[in-house]
C-alpha cells in the first residue's frame, strides 16, 4: 500500500521503501519527533500510527540514512529511504587522539559496543569478547575459575617471559599495567569500543610499552542534545562443565592396581629363576620386594560401591547473573553518563564465587567556546570468596571412598584409606576472601587555541587496593599440621598517568595536516603486606588472628612486605598529512625513560612510518557505486617491551631475613644487573583495505613481519654470589604471519537480513637467538617436563623425550637414544613446540527476519598442542605420599596386558622395569603425553526478539527485547582432556579448571 488516509482520529497509514531497489523496507522505526510514540514497519514496509496534527516523523532502519520528514506529505506516495554509504569520516581511537578511519594508515582493528552486549560475551571481563572476532588476536581462557580472565596475544609471543606477553591495555587513556588491575575491573557494557593497535606503526606512540600489541578501550559518554535515556539490562542463568573424561570405577581400579603389582612380581620371578650376576644382596632385596608387594595384593580391600568423584564435586548449575542500569544524555553544552552493574557467578567445579559491583560517572561541559571540560570515575568493588578446586582430590580419590567425609571423634576430618584427602572434605578447606576496590579516574580540559590548533591536558589515575585471607582450621586437612593457620596478605598501588599535547588539525587546498606533539609523565607505587599466624583452637567459627598462637615463618615477613615505585616520561611527536585523501602519510616518534633502568640505557628512541593510497579516489574509480574503497597501505615501525623488567633488576638488593632469631639482612635472591635494557620490536606491515557494494563488502588483508631483541630472561648463576640468577637481554625472537578479514552481508532493507563476518590469523613464531640454546619459558611444574625455549624453534616448548611407543613384546615405553649412548637422560631429551597456535579465527553469522535476530559466533585454534601433566602422574601406580594409589583416568583400561597388544598406554607396573630399569620409566615426561590441542568451538549463540514499538508505546518503553543465549556450546577436537583451551600460557594442563557452558535468558530495556 502507499499513499496516506488521515481519519478525524489522525490515524496515519504509510509504507516504506528502499529508493534503489523500490522493495519494502520491513521492521523500520518511525518515531514521532518530539514524542515516545512509534512504529515498526511490517513485512511489506507498512505502518499505522496515530499522530498529532502537524507532526514531524523520524525513519530508522538498519543500513539506511535516517529520515526526517512531515506527516502531511507521506499521503503523496511512499517513503524512500536510500542506503547509507560508508562514513570513511568516521573517528577511529589511536594513542593520544583520534583519526579519520579513511585516513588510517596502520593496522587496527575496531570492535564496537554491540559485540561486547551482555548475551554474546556472558563473562566478567572484555577479554573474552574479543575471541574469534579479531584477526591476529588470540584469546585463551586458561583456567574456567569465577572472575578468571584469558591470555591474550596479538600476532604471537614476543617474549620469552611467558607472563609479559599480553598486550598493553589503556583505558580512556589510563595505562593499565602490571599485577594489580585486571581487565574484569570494567564493565564491559560501559564499553563503546575496542581498538586493538596491531602494527609497531599504530603502537609505536607508547613507546617501550607497546610492542606486545596495544588494546585501547573507549567507554560510553552521552550524546549532545538527546534526551535522558534509561536502560536496563539483565540476564539469569547457570554455569555447567561438560566432561567426558571419567576415572576407573572399582573393578578397575582393582584390576589396575593388582596388574602393577603383578607384573612386578612376575619380573621379579624371571630375574629369581635367572640368579645370573645378581649378588646376594641383590637377590634378598628383590626376595623382600616380592613380599612388600604380595602383602599389598592381599592387603587391597575395596569396599562394594563407584563413584565418579569428578561428578560429585561439580556444582551442577551453578548460578551466573548480570545486571546493569545506565542513563545517558545531554544538553547544547554539555552530557553525561552514569551507570551501575552487578554480576556474579559461583565456581562449575567446587566451590566459591565471584561477585563485582561497579559504578560509572562521566560529564562533559562546554565550558566556553574555546574550553571543554571532561571529568569521569570508575568504581569497583570485586571478591573472590570460599573458592576451592577439589580436582586434583577427585582425580586422586579411590573409587570406593564413601560420599560422606570421615570425621575424627574430635570433629577433626579423618580419612578413609591412608591419609588420602575426601574430595569433598578437601572443600570444606575454602575461608578464603579476597577483596579488592579499584578506583579509575579522569579530568582533562580541551582548549581551543586557534583556528585548528588545540591543546589537552588529561590527568587519569587508579587507586587498587587488595585484601585477601585465607583461614585453614585445624580440624581441617590443610591446617591440621600447623594447627591452624591464617594468613593475610594486601596490595596498595596508585598510578597515574599526566599526559599534555597539542593537536593540529588544517586543510590547505587539497592538502590535509594533522600532527600531535606531547609529554607523559607515568608513576606507579606499589606496595606489598602480610603475615601468617599458626596455632589455633579445634573449634568451629574461630577465624580471627586473636585467637591464634604463634607467627609464620620469620622469613615470609620480608617476602610479604615490599614495595616498589617506577617513573617514567615520555616525549612523542605524530604528523599526517593526505592529499585529497588519496595519497596518505603518517609518521610518529617517542622517547622513553623509565626509573627501572640505570642513567644509561634509561632513554630510548621509538620511530614510525606509514603511508597509503586510497585507489577508490582516483579519477578512474571516482563515482564507481561498486568500489567504495580500495587502499593498500605499508608502515614501519619500532617498539618496546618494559613489563618483564623488574623494578630493581638493574641493582643488587638486600632483603629481610632472621638469624639465630634476630633480624637480619641478606643478598636478594637476584643479582642486579647495570646493563639491562628494555625489549625492542620492530614491525614490518602490508595490507590492504577493500570496502564494494556499498559496504556490503569488507576485506582487509595484512602481511606483517616482526623481529623483537633484547629478549629478558633470567641467567642461572653459582650460588657462590649469594644468588641464583641475574636478569639479561639473551636474544631475538620473530613472528611473522597474514591478518585476513571478510565480511558480507544482505541487501539493506531485505525481509530476510544477514551478514557472516570472517577472520582468520596465520602466524609461525621462531626463537632466533639466545646467549645460550635454551631458556625458561612459564613456571616450573614439579615432576613434569621442563619449559623451555630453543634457538631455531617457537616459544612454549617442553623438554621430553621422544616416545616410540610401547614395545608389544614387554609393554614398556621405548624412548629414542638420540645420542645412541646405551642410556637415557637429560641428554637425550628433546623440545617440542606446543603452546603457540599456526592458525586462529573464527566466523560470526548473524540472522535477521522481522524481530527476531539469531547470532552465532565460531572460532578455532589449530596447530596447538598441551602437555597433559595430570595424565602423565596418573600413570604412576605407586602410592602416593599418603600411602593410597591415586585413581587413574579411563584411557589405562587400554593399557597393554600381554605379549602381543598393540596399544598407546603400557602395562600397570611399580618398580624399576623399562630398558632403563627406572621406577617412572613408563611415565616420564615424554611425547606421549603431548595432545593436539585444536578445536572449532561454537563460542556462543544467543536469539533475541524485539518486541514492536506499538506494543511499548502504552507503557512508555522505547525499545525492549528479549534473549537467550549459551556460551561454549560444543567443542569439536581430538583432546582427550577436559578443555583443549584449559592450559596455562606454556602449554601445561595441570589443575587447570575448564571453561563452564552459560546458559542465560535475559531482557534489555530502554525508556
Amino acid at each position: 500500500m502507499s499513499g496516506v488516509s488521515v481519519y478525524a482520529q489522525q490515524v496515519l497509514k504509510g509504507t516504506v521503501k528502499d529508493a534503489v531497489s523500490h522493495q519494502p523496507v520491513p521492521g523500520a522505526t518511525v518515531k514521532i519527533i518530539g514524542s515516545a510514540k512509534g512504529a515498526t514497519t511490517n513485512e511489506k514496509g507498512e505502518f499505522e500510527l496515530n499522530v498529532p496534527a502537524n507532526a514531524k516523523l523520524q525513519i530508522s532502519s538498519v543500513g539506511f540514512e535516517n529520515v526526517i520528514v512531515a506527516a502531511s506529505i507521506i499521503q503523496t506516495g511512499p517513503v524512500m529511504m536510500q542506503v547509507r554509504a560508508i562514513n570513511l569520516t568516521d573517528a577511529v581511537v589511536v594513542g593520544y587522539g583520534t583519526q579519520q578511519k579513511g585516513n588510517v594508515t596502520n593496522a587496527i582493528s575496531t570492535l564496537k559496543s554491540n559485540a561486547l552486549s551482555p548475551e554474546k560475551n556472558i563473562a566478567s571481563d572484555f577479554g573474552k569478547a574479543l575471541t574469534g572476532r579479531v584477526a591476529g588476536v588470540f584469546v585463551a581462557s586458561k583456567d574456567g575459575s569465577p572472575g578468571g580472565t584469558p591470555n591474550i596475544l596479538i600476532r604471537g609471543a614476543q617474549s620469552v617471559n611467558a607472563s609479559s606477553t599480553n598486550p598493553l591495555i589503556v583505558i580512556d587513556g589510563l595505562i593499565v599495567e602490571g599485577n594489580t588491575i585486571s581487565i574484569n575491573n570494567i564493565n564491559p557494557q560501559d564499553i563503546e569500543s575496542i581498538e586493538v593497535l596491531k602494527d609497531a606503526a599504530s603502537a609505536a606512540i607508547y613507546g617501550a610499552r607497546g610492542s606486545t600489541g596495544v588494546i585501547i578501550v573507549t567507554t560510553q559518554k552521552g550524546k549532545l542534545n538527546s534526551r535522558p535515556v534509561l536502560n536496563l539490562n539483565m540476564y539469569t542463568g547457570v554455569n555447567n562443565v561438560p566432561t567426558s573424561r571419567r576415572m576407573l570405577n572399582t573393578a578397575q581400579y582393582t584390576s589396575a592396581f593388582l596388574d602393577a603389582r603383578n607384573n612386578r612380581i612376575g619380573d621379579i620371578d624371571a630375574m629369581l629363576a635367572n640368579p645370573g650376576s645378581l649378588t646376594p644382596g641383590m637377590i634378598s632385596q628383590l626376595t623382600n620386594e616380592k613380599t612388600t608387594l604380595q602383602s599389598q595384593v592381599n592387603g587391597l580391600h575395596m569396599a562394594d560401591r563407584s563413584i565418579d568423584w569428578i561428578d560429585k564435586v561439580k556444582n551442577k548449575n551453578a548460578p551466573v547473573n548480570n545486571i546493569q542500569a545506565s542513563m545517558s544524555g545531554g544538553g547544547d553544552k554539555n552530557n553525561y553518563y552514569m551507570s551501575l552493574g552487578r554480576y556474579s557467578e559461583a565456581a562449575s567445579i567446587g566451590t566459591g564465587n565471584f561477585e563485582r559491583y561497579t559504578g560509572r560517572l562521566d560529564l562533559t561541559q562546554q565550558v566556553t567556546d574555546w574550553l571543554k571540560i571532561n571529568g569521569n570515575i570508575n568504581i569497583t568493588q570485586s571478591v573472590r570468596k570460599n573458592i576451592s578446586n577439589p580436582i586434583v582430590n577427585a582425580f586422586n580419590a579411590r573409587p570406593d571412598t564413601p560420599e560422606d567425609p570421615v570425621l575424627n571423634p574430635d570433629g577433626s576430618l579423618g580419612y578413609y584409606v591412608g591419609q588420602q584427602q575426601h574430595p569433598l572434605g578437601a572443600m570444606l578447606d575454602n575461608n578464603n576472601k579476597d577483596k579488592n576496590s579499584v578506583y579509575l579516574g579522569s579530568l582533562s580540559a580541551d582548549v581551543k587555541l586557534w583556528k585548528g590548533l588545540s591543546f589537552k591536558s588529561a590527568f587519569n589515575a587508579t587507586k587498587f587496593n587488595d585484601f585477601a585471607t585465607t583461614f585453614y582450621p585445624a580440624t581441617g586437612y590443610l591446617g591440621a599440621f600447623s594447627k591452624g593457620s591464617l594468613k593475610n596478605t594486601g596490595v596498595d598501588n596508585f598510578s597515574y598517568n599526566f599526559d599534555n599535547y597539542f593537536s593540529y588539525v588544517k586543510k590547505v587546498s587539497r592538502l590535509g595536516i594533522n600532527a600531535t606533539l606531547g609529554y607523559t609523565f607515568y608513576n606507579n607505587q606499589l606496595s606489598y603486606f602480610g603475615y601468617d599466624l599458626n596455632g589455633f583452637p579445634k573449634i568451629d567459627g574461630i577465624t580471627g588472628g586473636g585467637a591464634a598462637a604463634s607467627y609464620g615463618s620469620a622469613f615470609s615477613i620480608g617476602s610479604y612486605n615490599t614495595s616498589n615505585k617506577e617513573v617514567s616520561d615520555g616525549y612523542f611527536l605524530r604528523t599526517g598529512f593526505d592529499w585529497e585523501g588519496k595519497y596518505l602519510l603518517n609518521a610518529s616518534i617517542r622517547r622513553d625513560g623509565s626509573s627501572k633502568l640505570n642513567a644509561n640505557n634509561r632513554y630510548s628512541w621509538f620511530p614510525s612510518i606509514s603511508g597509503g593510497w586510497d585507489i577508490a579516489r582516483e579519477n578512474f574509480l571516482a563515482g564507481n557505486k561498486l568500489v567504495n574503497q580500495l587502499k593498500i597501505r605499508s608502515s614501519y615501525g619500532i617498539s618496546g617491551n618494559i613489563r618483564p623488567l623488574g623494578y630493581f633488576d638493574a641493582q643488587n638488593l638486600l632483603i629481610a631475613n632472621s638469624y639465630v632469631g634476630n633480624p637480619s639482612l641478606m643478598l636478594s635472591t637476584t643479582i642486579g644487573n647495570p646493563n639491562i635494557r628494555w625489549e625492542r620490536t620492530k614491525q614490518v606491515d602490508a595490507g590492504i583495505d577493500v570496502i564494494l557494494l556499498n559496504n556490503r563488502l569488507t576485506f582487509t588483508a595484512d602481511y606483517y613481519n616482526k623481529t623483537t631483541d633484547g629478549l629478558m630472561s633470567n641467567n642461572d648463576v653459582s650460588w657462590i654470589y649469594g644468588a641464583n640468577v641475574i636478569p639479561d637481554n639473551i636474544g631475538s625472537i620473530r613472528n611473522h604471519g597474514f591478518d585476513l578479514e571478510l565480511g558480507i552481508s544482505s541487501r539493506p532493507g531485505a525481509a530476510f537480513s544477514w551478514k557472516v563476518e570472517t577472520n582468520m590469523n596465520l602466524n609461525r613464531n621462531m626463537l632466533l637467538s639466545l646467549k645460550d640454546s635454551l631458556t625458561t619459558y612459564g613456571a616450573f611444574v614439579f615432576g613434569g617436563p621442563l619449559t623451555k625455549a630453543k634457538v631455531g624453534q617457537s616459544l612454549g616448548s617442553v623438554q621430553v623425550y621422544e616416545s616410540l611407543g610401547v614395545d608389544p613384546q614387554t609393554g614398556d615405553m621405548l624412548y629414542k637414544d638420540q645420542n645412541k649412548d646405551g642410556k637415557w637422560d637429560n641428554n637425550d631429551m628433546i623440545t617440542v613446540p606446543i603452546a603457540l597456535p599456526k592458525f586462529t579465527g573464527g566466523t560470526n553469522i548473524t540472522l535477521s527476519y522481522k524481530n527476531f535476530t539469531i547470532d552465532a559466533l565460531f572460532n578455532y585454534v589449530v596447530g596447538n598442542k598441551v602437555y597433559d601433566f595430570y595424565e602423565q602422574t596418573l600413570r604412576n601406580y605407586n602410592p602416593d605420599f599418603y600411602g593410597v594409589m591415586p585413581n587413574k583416568f579411563d584411557i589405562i583400561n587400554s593399557r597393554w596386558k600381554q605379549k602381543g597388544d598393540i596399544t598407546d598406554v603400557p602395562r600397570a607396573i611399580v618398580g624399576p622395569h623399562g630398558a632403563g630399569q627406572t621406577s617412572d620409566w613408563n611415565y616420564r615426561p615424554s611425547t606421549q603425553f603431548v595432545y593436539d590441542a585444536s578445536y572449532v568451538r561454537l563460542r556462543n549463540l544467543s536469539v533475541s526478539y524485539n518486541i514492536p514499538a506499538t506494543v511499548l508505546s502504552k507503557a512508555k518503553i522505547t525499545r525492549a527485547r528479549l534473549y537467550a543465549s549459551v556460551q561454549n556450546v560444543f567443542t569439536i577436537t581430538k583432546y582427550i582432556g577436559f578443555d583443549p583451551e584449559a592450559a596455562s600460557n606454556n602449554g601445561i594442563v595441570s589443575s587447570n579448571m575448564p571453561n563452564p557452558r552459560a546458559a542465560v535468558i535475559g531482557i534489555d530495556l530502554s525508556f
